[in-house]
């Protein structure tokens, strides 16, 4: 695998264990967080710092050095985890998000010196001499061998057991500052390590930031020239670490050594310490499975390092039982597959859905019955179909995992309050959906509270709360799904909407609109309320992008709000852009298809039984509701279609923001499955058409899209074909 496959794969993990340390900081501010939380949080900026090492990122690796080392605090219970040290660790969260970003290629790199300052004064526990910066005792690591034998030659070792201290302080195993005997660590790394990417000297980086200092290093392993593997390891290190670090702050640095017994780790002499284990046999799996040279004997009050959890850090029971269910989630099998494989995957399987119904079409004209054969094949390919659609899918937690960052940046720059509710991050999106519906969101949650939520002092004087609420959620409704963005704010003032889109040319002076219509208003062009220019709204940009981005993607944004008490945003998106069971239908000379998702019957009826109700207006009674009647060859302007309703097919349709209604066409020809094309890619977007597809005999039929043929007004479709 390439450098830049496995670094991607390293900003994959990153952005995976931001979304799950971020997700346990929310946690922690709503105060419903124990041990497993903080350890949640710990262990995705321990990762971090590991990959960011490994790959030379110097300032993301320095960041998350000091922002792990407050977390160990609070984890030990060194610091409290207070509302200030949450917020400063939030804070720490948005500037690591920041770096990563700035990988990508997002950005630059922040400048995290102030919140590097604020991460050491939160350091209130005074550290211990024997954890400050290594002396000259301690050389820099260099990547060159024989650089770094050089440097450490001045300190011999006497001891041919190879663990004999390097000085008289070290010689008595205590350390001086509180009489706690050191730590002594043999690290003999093995070709696995490598393999693994577990790069020695940055274990050893590690341990010289907790204080650590080199003993002494054993080249004896390393063989000529002639016979030297690059894939294998042949040195062993030796280090003291100060005593009053605890055990599981000590075996940390070798979470990513892949064999224990290549390390040990004990007490220097002087202290109790368990029986010596012996090691066992090594082989290199770089080296063809050879054996590795022994290392060095180890004294008998050495330790082998075992793989198990710090004794030191019992948790909890539920927090326990959180980790084993998250550990067996995790053994799951997994691959990372490129997005664009799954799109040809999908587009193939879009393919497959028209030969199949073409095939079906040829066989039912030639006089053919129904083969039990085709049946079969019509089960498997909409099974084909729903296992594609079921990879693509994604839960929308990643579009709204960016949200209360949004949120942090808008009450700082407001002076606003503003309280986030997340409701329904599970639910399941398709991939593109997901991807394109980040930057409507975004603009919504910025409308909310820069001009919905009012300030505190506006709200108290309301007789509200300081604190708004903006509440985000996603649920399913038949084949859509709605994202919905509301606030309990000052809601629209629908007279000052409408006297600012008069001002500004948008409506005629004298123009009579209805609630709805005049909360469009504020999708126009160029529209805003907003009395001056800001860096986060005034330019009249922000909401016409989100209805463009939604109607681009075949959905619809609809508005309720009432003056005082707030407004909510609902974004009505189709889970999938690929495949939809549809109604085939005719008008005139004309063939549509009907997603069955809105349909709830069709019917014929009597003659008379359709009502006038003026200005060509009908309604029809349907089981004790009248509903409006409309035809789809009136809407979209289509010749020769059939007018009177007893003579034609009623179609009752739902939609999400208009209501029930009866859509009027010739005839009902099949249902089946169809393929959805967009028509934006090849000619331009359409009123009332949601995309096209192939029929089974070749020719191309438009998709309504049912409830903007249900809002257009009559004869729109030949004006749009027409510009």
């Amino acid at each position: 695998m390439a450098p830049e496959d496995i670094q991607q794969i390293f900003l994959q993990e990153c952005e995976e264990g931001l979304a799950s340390a971020e997700e346990a900081l929310l946690t922690i501010k709503a105060g419903a967080h124990d041990q497993e939380t903080i350890n949640t949080i710990f262990r995705a900026v321990h990762s971090i710092k590991g990959g960011a090492g490994a790959f030379g990122f110097l300032a993301l690796q320095s960041f998350t050095h000091h922002f792990e080392t407050v977390l160990d605090k609070a984890r030990d219970g060194e610091l409290l985890l207070d509302a200030a040290l949450t917020e400063l660790l939030i804070s720490a969260f948005d500037v690591l998000a920041d770096h990563v970003a700035a990988i990508r290629g997002a950005g630059d790199a922040p400048d995290d010196a102030a919140m590097i300052d604020a991460l050491r004064t939160a350091l209130t526990i005074k550290p211990a001499a024997g954890a400050a910066a290594p002396g000259p005792q301690a050389p820099a690591l260099s990547f060159d061998l024989g650089t770094m034998m050089a440097a450490l030659s001045q300190e011999p070792d006497p001891d041919p057991s190879g663990i004999a201290p390097s000085d008289a302080t070290a010689s008595d195993g205590d350390d001086t500052s509180d009489g706690q005997a050191e730590w002594e660590i043999m690290f003999a790394p093995t070709g696995g390590d490598l393999i693994n990417g577990a790069e020695p000297l940055l274990v050893i980086r590690e341990l010289i930031e907790l204080g650590g200092r080199i003993v002494s290093v054993n080249a004896d392993r390393v063989p000529p020239v002639d016979a030297f593997d690059p894939a294998a390891a042949y040195v062993t290190w030796r280090l003291r670490l100060p005593g009053t670090l605890d055990e599981a702050r000590v075996r940390e640095p070798f979470d990513f050594v892949s064999d224990p017994a290549s390390v040990a780790i004990a007490r220097a002499p002087g202290s109790p310490v368990a029986d010596h284990v012996a090691p066992r046999p090594q082989t290199d799996p770089a080296a063809g499975g050879r054996p590795v040279p022994a290392a060095e004997p180890l004294p008998d009050n050495v330790v082998r390092l075992e793989r198990a959890e710090p004794v030191s850090r019992p948790a909890p029971p539920a927090a326990a039982a959180v980790a084993d269910a998250k550990a067996k989630a995790a053994n799951g099998a997994t691959i990372r597959v490129d997005l664009e494989k799954l799109d040809r995957l999908v587009d193939l399987v879009g393919e497959l859905v028209i030969t199949q119904s073409m095939l079906s079409q040829r066989l039912l004209s030639s006089g053919m019955t129904r083969l039990e054969e085709l049946t079969d094949l019509d089960q498997l390919t909409r099974e084909l179909q729903d296992s594609a659609m079921a990879i693509r899918a994604q839960p929308v937690r990643s579009v709204f995992g960016r949200v209360p960052r949004i949120v942090r940046e808008l009450e700082a720059s407001t002076g606003k309050r503003v309280n986030l509710e997340v409701e329904g991050e599970a639910t399941e999106l398709d991939k593109t959906v997901i991807e394109r519906i980040g930057e409507p969101l975004t603009h919504l949650v910025r409308n909310c509270v820069d001009h919905g939520i009012e300030t505190p002092a506006e709200r108290i004087a309301c007789g509200k709360p300081p604190e708004g609420r903006l509440r985000l959620s996603a649920e399913h409704k038949g084949s859509r799904i709605v994202i919905s963005v509301s606030d309990d704010g000052r809601g629209i003032d629908r007279a000052r909407v409408l006297e600012i889109a008069v001002k500004r040319g948008i409506v005629p002076v004298d123009a009579k609109l209805s609630d709805e219509e005049i909360d469009q208003l504020i999708f126009a062009p160029g529209f805003s309320t907003a009395q001056q220019v800001s860096s986060i709204s005034g330019r009249g940009v922000g909401m016409d992008v989100v209805r463009q981005n939604v109607q681009a993607l075949g959905g619809r944004v609809t508005i309720q709000s009432t003056l005082g008490a707030g407004s909510t945003f609902a974004l009505a998106l189709p889970l999938t852009l690929a495949i939809v069971d549809g109604m085939i239908v005719s008008v005139a000379d004309q063939t549509y298809i009907i997603p069955l998702t809105h349909v709830v019957e069709s019917l014929r009826p009597e003659r008379g039984a359709v009502q006038s109700t003026g200005f060509g207006n009908r309604m029809l009674n349907v089981r004790g509701s009248y509903l409006p009647v409309l035809g789809v060859g009136d809407k979209l302007g289509v010749a020769g279609a059939i007018s009177e309703p007893a003579e034609a097919v009623l179609i009752v349709v739902e939609t999400e923001g208009l209501g029930t209604a009866i859509l009027m066409v010739d005839e009902i020809i099949d249902q089946r499955q169809v393929v959805i094309k967009s028509l934006e890619t090849h000619y331009q977007q359409v009123e009332g058409v949601a995309g096209a597809t192939i029929l089974g005999d070749g020719r191309v039929a438009l998709i309504l899209d049912v409830e903007g043929i249900v809002a257009l007004r009559d004869g729109t479709m030949p004006r749009l074909l027409a510009s």
